[in-house]
């Protein structure tokens, strides 16, 4: 691995600070609630990448006294490492937390180290820790006129990851979600690599559950789906990676439900073993590609389920954040995030989003 004082020479006349142009934050700024999709940006353009931009805004707008928190996988999106090292310059406190072997011979971690320090004592600091860290969230207690911002998805922190769809939910003036997600910021900084494992928590109507902490028997993803009642339910999954024991037994499950009378849909990423394509080619099940002729892909780790309750009515809810379809994942720092879409706008935004990565799949391999 290269040595951070090597990464910090090769910034050297390169990527600083200073390449961040002063501002005020604005008063007046009001951040996104709900739902962030973001199609693919072009390389070279990927701060036009919709999330980024939103994320820069919420960097941008924080004001001094505040605090801004990242936990992330991979960081190597050096305008998003700039605008946290300016906002630090003008007051913010600012720490953010990324696995070390992701992220660790990025420029963009060794800018914030050079600027923020990485001692977790202080205002403001970078962590690289080992432990696998996968989970991607990013805090806010003030940002413009909003305050207590939390936003939990799919994408990292990436130029990559910005040239991917992705899908960032983002909770506005809740400070019961922000204290949950700050609470478990304190456990990783203070835990990791080996993190013990959390209870779910309720976001009012949402869920969140924290890995590691689960296995293939006590999965809250396979929980999920083991209570759909198959006949009428519709099921859509759409996942970057789809591998091993867990994998086939979530493959299999749905399999099950799609031969029980459910309406099962998956599109598939690109890391998926060739045993779960296997038990999904034999089942009924629909499967789309989410690797697209010209390189993009999707990067979702996303469940749609929608089904009949005992009582004539209809329950939907979805599943997201950063968890694979792996065994990987349930022994490393990820969050689960189950949406109510009963209420508001979220789930119809998903369905047609989901509408349009399987029409281009359709288009492109018909």
């Amino acid at each position: 691995m290269l040595s951070y004082a090597l990464v910090l020479v090769l910034l050297a006349g390169g990527c600083s600070a200073g390449d961040e142009p002063e501002r005020e934050a604005d008063v007046s700024y009001r951040a996104p609630a709900g739902l962030l999709l973001a199609r693919p940006a072009a390389e070279g353009e990927e701060e036009q990448n919709p999330t980024v931009e939103v994320l820069l805004d919420l960097v941008r707008n924080t004001p001094a006294g505040a605090r801004i928190r990242i936990v992330g996988n991979s960081f190597s999106f050096v305008p998003v490492a700039e605008a946290l090292v300016a906002a630090h310059e003008r007051g913010v406190r600012v720490q953010v937390l990324v696995d070390e072997r992701a992220s660790g011979e990025w420029q963009a971690p060794a800018l914030l180290r050079s600027a923020l320090g990485d001692d977790r004592r202080a205002d403001s600091f970078i962590q690289l820790r080992r432990g696998g860290v996968h989970q991607k969230v990013w805090s806010f207690t003030r940002t413009g006129r909003s305050r207590d911002v939390v936003l939990v998805g799919s994408m990292n922190l990436t130029y990559y990851s910005a040239r991917q769809y992705t899908d960032v939910y983002s909770y506005v003036g809740r400070g019961d979600v922000r204290r949950i997600f700050d609470r478990r910021f304190e456990q990783l900084t203070r835990q990791l690599p080996d993190v013990e494992p959390r209870e779910s928590v309720a976001l009012g109507r949402d869920r969140v559950w924290f890995f590691p902490g689960y296995d293939e028997q006590t999965d809250p993803v396979r929980a999920s789906l083991e209570a759909v009642p198959p006949a009428g339910s519709r099921i859509r999954v759409v996942m970057y990676a789809w591998l091993d024991a867990r994998g086939v037994g979530l493959a299999e499950l749905l399999a099950a439900k799609d031969a029980a009378g459910a309406d099962v849909e998956v599109v598939l990423g690109k890391s998926v073993g060739e045993q779960v394509r296997q038990v999904l080619a034999d089942s009924g099940v629909e499967v789309s590609s989410g690797v697209f002729a010209d390189g993009e892909d999707v990067h979702h780790k996303l469940t749609l389920v929608s089904h009949r309750t005992s009582r004539g009515g209809v329950r939907r809810f979805v599943l997201t954040g950063s968890d694979n379809y792996t065994t990987k994942s349930l022994d490393r720092p990820e969050v689960v995030l189950r949406l109510d879409g009963d209420r508001g706008p979220a789930f119809g935004r998903y369905q047609r989003w989901v509408d349009g990565l399987v029409a281009r799949g359709e288009h492109e391999y018909g």
